[in-house]
């Protein structure tokens, strides 16, 4: 057996699953000891080649089984996994092999043809899964682990961070941090042995795959692919499947909502439906939770953090809880966590104050790839300096307010931008809002916001203005609001503002 790797633990879960069903979707059904089998068939396969410790093996691959057992396979070799998101474009794609150098690249079939001239003469060695000959090596050989020794502090999986501006970051996570992260999950989101889950997320975002697709089969759980599938069809399959364990994307909150109060018989085996990621319109959160009631976690956390550091948890949802405003709050700290609260001179704030989130925890990641001073920077005192902005209440529960460089100065006053998103986002016919800060002559900065419609609806800029006017102390209020087709996010879906300042730092001066 693979000794240290973090792969062995999941895979000896899977030995222990048998034949339960591990994977479901995209006309496959797996069981664990299929799956198990091809990911050990893999390995070997890969060993031949010569990878293993040392070695970097990028991966860029849709949401399939074969993706998954591709990681598990690079893991029992004792090599690291260079996550790529595969929404990204051939040229960021690029950029990223540039700065992780593998070795080797794994892609999925859809992935081949835009691939092939990016790897053309570049000396990195290319596994295509479902290329001709791919499903004898994953179907015939040795089912017995590699004999792999690898230190539990060596890389075991890089995540890149896209960000908003800037080059990616490949967050590291050695094999002894995500061994924990998989032994952690399933406490922290309430998984029992055998959890069926219907994913929506994607295997695009490393927080995936440690803190949803391995956790579940470390715990011999059912992995159903249902990313892009409309909320009915989700629910729909959710009850057929008898899902314990689903994933709420901001953008579907409000429909899964609807979807679960048509087919209320879902409730009868769902457990918990998780949101993180981005923060949640108080009243879509509010909503679910009436549709759902306790099973709802909302957590706090980041590609560095490896688990989240905060959740919510059942008494949350019911009367008595100790949150002042438990819709808006991301719940406390984890067993395995701390946050405090920092002012710009690094001293601890008092409950209700808004600073810097800073995060301890037994999961933090062990740093930037090849860039120690970027870690340092991120790390002083081996505390994560996460850049986001938030205040605790008198119960501990954590609160985000926003990005700390997106944050308005405005003629001296703060203006936290998702506050005013969060109001903004009650205006009749709003579907989405972003809202950031441009410079003015007279105030330093003036708050401008830009919304998207709903569905079938158009927005009122002035009837929006003064519903924010009624809600909104008036260094709040956006001095300007405009309406566009669609907000501008990267790979990871996370708003571009740097982009929106940009096309709006001079239209109204």
């Amino acid at each position: 057996m693979g000794a240290g790797t973090w792969a062995s633990d999941v895979v000896a879960a899977m030995t222990r699953a048998g034949d339960a069903t591990a994977f479901r979707g995209h006309g496959v059904v797996r069981s664990h000891r299929e799956s198990r089998d091809r990911a050990v068939r893999l390995a070997h396969s890969l060993r031949e080649r010569g990878v293993g410790p040392g070695d970097r093996v990028a991966l860029v691959v849709e949401d399939r089984a074969d993706s998954v057992e591709a990681y598990l396979a690079v893991g029992l070799t004792g090599a690291t996994a260079v996550q790529v998101n595969d929404r990204l474009q051939t040229s960021e794609i690029a950029e990223i092999l540039d700065l992780s150098a593998p070795r080797l690249v794994i892609h999925t079939a859809g992935h081949g043809e835009r691939l092939a001239d990016l790897l053309a003469g570049a000396g990195v060695g290319v596994v295509g899964i479902g290329w001709d000959g791919y499903e004898d090596v994953v179907t015939s050989g040795s089912t017995v682990d590699p004999d792999v020794q690898v230190g539990p502090d060596a890389a075991g999986i890089v995540g890149f961070t896209s960000g908003t501006t800037g080059l990616p970051k490949g967050v590291v996570h050695t094999h002894r941090n995500l061994e924990r992260i998989v032994r952690h999950m399933p406490a922290h989101d309430g998984l029992r042995w055998g959890s069926r889950c219907a994913f929506t997320g994607t295997l695009a975002f490393a927080a995936g795959i440690w803190g949803v697709v391995l956790p579940h089969l470390y715990v011999g759980g059912e992995l159903s692919w249902m990313a892009g599938v409309a909320p009915d069809e989700w629910v729909d399959r959710m009850v057929s499947e008898r899902t314990s364990f689903t994933y709420a994307p901001t953008p579907l909150m409000t429909a899964f909502a609807a979807s679960v109060r048509a087919r209320p018989e879902v409730l009868d085996h769902l457990d918990g439906v998780l949101h993180s990621g981005s923060s949640a319109p108080r009243e879509a959160v509010a909503d679910l939770v009436d549709a759902i009631g306790h099973r709802y976690v909302e957590t706090y956390g980041m590609t560095e953090t490896g688990a989240p550091v905060t959740a919510t948890v059942p008494d949350d949802w019911r009367p008595g809880s100790t949150a002042t405003d438990a819709f808006s709050s991301a719940g406390r700290a984890t067993a395995i966590s701390s946050i405090a609260i920092l002012g710009p001179d690094g001293s601890e704030l008092p409950t209700g104050e808004v600073g810097e989130i800073v995060v301890e925890s037994e999961t933090l990641f062990a740093g930037y790839l090849d860039a120690p001073g970027l870690t340092a920077e991120a790390m002083p005192d081996g505390r994560l300096r996460t850049g986001d902005l938030g205040s605790v209440d008198p119960g501990g529960h954590l609160y985000v307010r926003g990005r700390a460089k997106d944050m308005i100065v405005t003629g001296g006053m703060n203006v936290y931008p998702a506050e005013v998103e969060r109001v903004l986002a009650l205006a009749d016919g709003v579907g989405e809002v972003a809202v950031f800060g441009v410079a003015d002559a007279r105030w330093g900065e003036t708050v401008t916001a830009v919304v998207v419609a709903r569905p079938g609806r158009s927005v009122d800029v002035d009837a929006v203005t003064a519903f924010a006017r009624e809600r909104l102390a008036g260094y709040k209020k956006p001095t300007s609001i405009h309406v566009v087709d669609e907000l501008p996010r990267n790979a990871s879906l996370k708003v571009k503002k740097d982009v929106l300042r940009h096309r709006f730092e001079h239209v109204d001066g």
